[in-house]
């Protein structure tokens, strides 16, 4: 199974999960098969990305099944909460008191979900899938957080601050004018000081909540903080900055990378984690980027890669252990040519060869 644009897709494909609208509406079951009218019916709903059935990403039990892996949350839970977010930045924007009863709640169905996942590896890279960018980024980065709270063995109780401060660490932008929050162009130095001011604004809004940890509404101050000092709003450096918001510094980058703007086109993930890693000792703790390239899938099952060796190949399988040296399978020699027999080699133990980047499936050609 693998993910693919909408606009790549193409009738008699095999659906591999189920497809359903930004509200969580059922519109096709894993299984069936795409024809012209129900990809329409799926760009009218505005799906950006569906999951394709792909006969090259087939598992073993000795290897994380990255494929068979559940969501790292239920569709339920990130529609929900999603919602929160949007009723707590419009309640801001009205001036109403702010309630966090349900962002506590859904917070923990995260957790309790998480902790159940036993396969978080892989999954992580998928996360985005709804596209309201302002709503999705404040869970994803939540999600990022917990899994990173959770590989340090954080209490529950630690948990709920990093997760609570996390789903919230943009409140602030609630106080940033939208022409400058959605402008498509560069902005002005003067719009760019505003939006730096969003960290004290969202502290200031949270700090000296009575349902709040005062830990908690620390990273919406710092999450923009790095340890060398080059952050803002106020240049923190190393211990000045408390763990919960590095661990959300490196979640925020992360899925703002992997994210299509109005500005920018998304990345791969694998281009994110190379972005965090070379940032690593200088803006990011580079023990949380250790753990978090652990605990996510940089070439998720179903890339094609370009080899070292100029050979092509097609991710099918990620250690738990180490889900930089993937499985692969050969697609094609160094001059183009189709390997027949598609050859699995394990990149752990074959150590001379490794991923130079990853490649439009599309344009990989085989037989």
């Amino acid at each position: 199974m693998k993910r693919i644009a909408l606009f790549d897709a193409k009738p008699n494909m095999v659906v591999g999960r189920d497809v359903r609208s930004r509200t969580g509406h059922l519109l096709l079951k894993k299984g069936a098969i795409l024809s012209e009218k129900n990809i329409g019916m799926l760009a009218r709903y505005g799906v950006p990305i569906i999951y394709i059935e792909d006969n090259l990403s087939d598992s073993s039990e000795s290897l994380a099944p990255v494929n068979e892996v559940p969501d790292v949350i239920n569709w339920e839970t990130r529609v929900r909460a999603e919602r929160v977010v949007q009723n707590i930045f419009r309640d801001v924007k009205m001036g109403n008191v702010i309630n966090l009863a349900r962002p506590k709640k859904v917070v923990d169905e995260i957790i309790n979900e998480l902790l159940e996942n036993a396969n978080i590896i892989g999954k992580l890279s998928d996360i985005r899938i709804l596209d309201d960018y302002t709503f999705a980024h404040s869970v994803n980065v939540c999600v990022l957080a917990i899994s990173i709270g959770i590989a340090l063995n954080y209490s529950r109780l630690r948990l709920r601050e990093l997760g609570i401060g996390a789903l919230l660490h943009d409140i602030g932008k609630t106080k940033v004018p939208d022409r400058i929050l959605l402008k498509p162009a560069n902005l002005t130095n003067e719009e760019f000081e505003e939006i730096k001011k969003h960290p004290i604004y969202g502290y200031e809004l949270l700090n000296n909540h009575p349902d709040l940890s005062s830990n908690s509404a620390r990273i919406c101050l710092q999450h923009h903080e790095r340890i060398n000092g080059a952050g803002y709003p106020y240049k923190f450096k190393g211990a000045e900055i408390h763990e919960y918001s590095k661990i959300v510094s490196i979640a925020d980058v992360y899925d703002a990378l992997t994210a299509d703007r109005v500005y920018k086109n998304a990345v791969y993930p694998y281009e994110a984690i190379e972005v965090i890693i070379a940032s690593s000792g200088n803006h990011f703790d580079p023990d949380l980027v250790r753990l978090f390239v652990e605990n996510i899938s940089i070439y998720p099952v179903g890339s094609t890669v370009l080899l070292n060796t100029g050979e092509t190949a097609v991710v099918t399988q990620v250690h738990r252990s180490f889900p930089i040296r993937p499985v692969v399978k050969l697609l094609t020699t160094a001059d183009g040519k189709p390997v027949k027999d598609l050859k699995e080699l394990d990149l752990m133990t074959n150590t001379t060869l490794f991923i130079n980047k990853v490649l439009d499936f599309k344009n990989t050609k085989r037989q």
